[in-house]
């Protein structure tokens, strides 16, 4: 990722004083301009930068060198925000991107009074103080006790020990957890367990590289990990940037871009408990089991880290904007943003532009590179055009999601428990698309109702308030939160785009996401009359095997587990056929609980499921037969696959909306 840097050595050359002499409290006509300011609040602002959005013309001019309108002011320096490959341009154009710059200053001047200074330049259409972003707090971290008895479970598909007690994978019910309340994924791997074509970016922490679990998921930058250390080894305008990049740390006014390397020791190993929800390695005998981690021949996802966060350290606007570029340009086709701030933006207007008397400013550049980030002309993926974006909804308890996540064009992910109830913190409401298993601690002391995934294997911070006694393993950890529901939602993506790739479809993000989201399972029937949570929780349960029939073609049919079902399938088949048979395979009906095999007679089909589970029947006819003639008009034969989901409860629409 080559770009220019522009430094303006004539600015430069000019000393402070005409910054700091001439700023005045604002006029009336400079207080109107300063409705150009978006971002971040001042109280985090960076000292000696901001950030400024030029028209387009003048951007062309400062490109070519021509600075003038920025005469008088007093500048160290002027560096486009944002790093973008020159095959992307365009892109980036398209989106502003290449108007933005980032601005550097004495830091003696109040960032504010020259935000008022450059606000009054008419060439300067937006403006933004490089606002730090807050960084991301667990709700609650436990560090993981086997025990001397724990070991794989010889009826689950992997032989992971902590398997069993992952209930957001597998949930079989029982000590108050609810049959089904996962995310359907243990029928689901029957036809996929991920791939490493798909490249899942975990903005966060950083994922620990080194995790027996994770060190064969983490994607690696093969020509920076051969390469010269303190080199640009493959031109993309990072340096060192083997697992991916730690934007905390980085200075985006150097060409190229030189950080710290990746620092998962520091915090809570945020990123790499959601990394291990993704994508840990599934069927290695270690540890824990993931969504989209393979089928045990190490063939997951892979997990870029996209750094945002660094203990108490965080990134800016500027930077985490960056991060988005950096994905984009490097391959990822699923942001994974368990992070969201502007919990006191109410709508996206605010967010994007600010209010009208900018009490509450937006995050222009950030959701510009968003988009950019989305664009289809960046897919990254065969089987998608266009990539996609998963947020937390929050962990506020509010009546709304928190943005990015609020957006109409990404997916904000509220929480929910092991018997579907939500979690006590989840946000939800308007800006919410869809549930996952969040998990909650149980009482004060019982952990088996939160998330168990991968952890940084330290014990200082994992959490302080715990000694380690020699009980604990380190290398996992209990958490809860929606940053712990958005990754299933990120995994049962990358399951989806797998399964596409592996029939050979492609799908605009648009359609995916419509398939993801009406292939839910129903929540609000676990929920008792006036729950405040009733309709608020997005469309659903996310179901990766509903999702993954959705992608096939075939459709699901709910029905309830312990109660015979008869189902109508003449809208599929027709009324006049003939010959009409269903068989079943050996294992959907294991899933299922079948004792016997379903009936099928005049259109309808009978089955009673004992399991909670999914499986396919297939239905087989015939038409054309000339049935008054034995060796007249032939027949065609035909068949249809059907999905058959068995649940505790069936909406009528199938918990879709």
């Amino acid at each position: 990722m080559k770009y220019r840097i522009i430094m303006l050595a004539a600015i430069a050359a000019i000393g402070t004083s005409c910054l700091k002499d001439t700023v005045q409290e604002l006029t009336p006509e400079q207080d109107a301009l300063m409705a150009k300011l978006v971002g971040g609040p001042l109280s985090d602002a960076e000292d000696g930068v901001l950030l400024v959005k030029f028209d387009s013309e003048t951007a062309g001019r400062i490109a070519s060198g021509d600075a003038s309108p920025l005469d008088g002011m007093d500048i160290s320096s002027l560096t486009p925000a944002l790093p973008v490959q020159p095959k992307n341009t365009e892109i980036a154009r398209k989106y502003g991107l290449d108007r933005w710059y980032r601005v550097t200053f004495d830091e003696s001047i109040p960032v504010k009074k020259a935000a008022e200074k450059f606000a009054a330049i008419p060439e300067i259409t937006a403006l933004q103080y490089n606002s730090f972003i807050e960084p991301v707090k667990p709700e609650k971290v436990i560090p993981f006790e086997p025990g001397p008895e724990t070991k794989a479970e010889s009826d689950l598909p992997f032989d992971d020990p902590y398997l069993g007690k992952q209930w957001n994978l597998i949930n079989n019910g029982g000590s108050g957890a609810i049959a089904g309340a996962d995310v359907g994924v243990k029928d689901a791997w029957r036809l996929t367990g991920g791939d490493p074509s798909i490249i899942v970016a975990v903005f966060d922490c950083a994922v620990n590289n080194i995790h027996a679990d994770l060190s064969k998921a983490v994607w690696i930058n093969e020509a920076e990990k051969d390469g010269t250390s303190g080199q640009d080894d493959d031109g993309n305008g990072y340096i060192d940037d083997v697992y991916g990049f730690n934007f905390v740390s980085c200075n985006l006014n150097k060409n190229p871009v030189k950080g710290n390397r990746l620092d998962w020791s520091k915090g809570y190993g945020h990123g790499t408990h959601v990394g291990g929800i993704i994508g840990a390695v599934n069927g290695n005998g270690k540890g824990v089991s993931s969504i989209a981690g393979g089928t045990g021949s190490n063939d997951g996802v892979r997990l870029m880290s996209c750094q945002i966060f660094e203990g108490s350290n965080a990134t800016s606007d500027a930077q985490s904007a960056a991060a988005f570029i950096y994905a984009a340009d490097n391959g990822a086709c699923i942001a994974q943003c368990s992070y969201g701030n502007f919990n006191i933006i109410r709508t996206d207007d605010e967010y994007i532009n600010g209010n009208e008397d900018k009490k509450i400013a937006g995050a222009s550049l950030e959701n510009a590179a968003l988009l950019y980030f989305m664009d289809p002309a960046n897919s990254n993926h065969e089987s998608l055009e266009g990539n996609l974006a998963v947020f937390a909804a929050g962990n506020h308890s509010n009546p709304y999601s928190c943005y990015p996540g609020a957006l109409p064009y990404v997916l904000s992910v509220t929480a929910f428990c092991r018997d579907f109830m939500p979690g006590s913190y989840t946000n939800y409401g308007p800006g919410c698309k869809i549930a996952a298993p969040g998990g909650e601690i149980i009482g004060t002391s019982d952990v088996s109702g939160m998330i168990l995934s991968t952890g940084v294997s330290n014990a200082a911070t994992q959490s302080p308030a715990v000694e380690n006694n020699g009980k604990h393993d380190y290398n996992y950890v209990y958490m809860q939160g929606t940053s712990m529901a958005c990754p299933h939602v990120s995994g049962v993506a990358a399951l989806g785009i797998a399964y596409a790739k592996k029939l050979g479809k492609k799908f605009t993000r648009e359609e995916f996401t419509s398939m993801l989201l009406t292939s839910v399972n129903d929540i609000d029937s676990y929920l008792p009359d006036g729950n405040k949570y009733k309709g608020q929780m997005g469309a659903g349960a996310v179901d990766a095997w509903k999702f993954l029939m959705s992608i096939e073609g075939t459709p699901s049919i709910m029905v309830k587990a312990g109660e015979e079902a008869v189902i109508d399938i003449t809208e599929w088949i027709g009324s006049e056929v003939d010959e009409l048979s269903v068989s079943i395979d050996e294992e959907s009906r294991k899933s299922l609980g079948l004792s016997d095999d379903p009936v099928i007679k005049d259109g309808h089909i009978s089955l009673s499921c004992s399991n909670i589970g999914a499986g396919k029947i297939k239905v087989s006819a015939s038409v054309g037969k000339d049935p008054e003639m034995e060796d007249g008009i032939g027949k065609m034969d035909f068949s249809r696959e059907f999905s058959i989901v068995s649940r505790q409860y069936t909406a009528s629409n199938g918990g879709w909306m």
